[in-house]
């Protein structure tokens, strides 16, 4: 699995074990149709569990945080590299914390147990994120606080309205919070999930 990620990575130069961010990481927002085009899995499941790991190779050190997810919906694909007869896949991020180790990477998605989420998954352990376009290929099935209806948001906690948002860029959290009110209904998972499906046929379709 390693030898892919040692590939895309020079572990010398990008990885510092420390409280700052690895450098700032620069990704284009992707569309809907790009998004869903390039993922090997599109998947709905729950955050299992979380665990961190310190590898060392040689003189050099990197963070991995590795995250397992109970699948309850394969969209697109089959089930992603990883993946094991009960039902559930492991995903590497590079980043995480060990002990007093940190390893910050820019732009990363960060999980907690019991989360459902919807993923885009491209090259699981070969690239330091194992999903499209790292952010924004990560979308959190989410509760209204007073209703209780599920609703889809992006990665930044944005909920999202269409599928035309996909492609707008991931201001930050805080920001997002203060516009929700202000926009449109936000998309069911049901809905977005049908919307994934007639998407990955068509573009799959001769």
């Amino acid at each position: 699995m390693f030898r892919a990620l040692l590939r895309s990575l020079s572990f010398a130069c990008a990885v510092a074990l420390a409280t700052a961010p690895l450098g700032a990481t620069s990704v284009t927002p992707p569309t809907f149709t790009q998004l869903t085009r390039r993922a090997e899995a599109i998947f709905r499941g729950e955050v299992a569990t979380l665990r961190t790991e310190l590898i060392t190779r040689g003189e050099s050190r990197a963070i991995f945080t590795y995250v397992t997810f109970r699948i309850q919906e394969i969209l697109k694909g089959t089930v992603p590299a990883g993946a094991s007869a009960d039902h559930t896949v492991t995903l590497e991020f590079l980043g995480g914390t060990v002990g007093e180790l940190t390893m910050d990477v820019a732009g990363m998605p960060r999980f907690s147990v019991g989360q459902t989420e919807l993923l885009f998954v491209e090259k699981n352990g070969q690239h330091i994120c194992p999903l499209v376009a790292m952010m924004f290929g990560r979308y959190r099935i989410q509760r209204h606080a007073t209703t209780g209806a599920e609703f889809i948001a992006r990665d930044n906690g944005a909920p999202l309205t269409s599928t035309d948002d996909i492609a707008l860029p991931m201001v930050a959290a805080a920001f997002a919070a203060r516009v929700a009110p202000l926009r449109a209904a936000a998309l069911t998972p049901a809905a977005f999930s049908a919307l994934i499906r007639d998407e990955a046929a068509r573009v799959h379709t001769p």
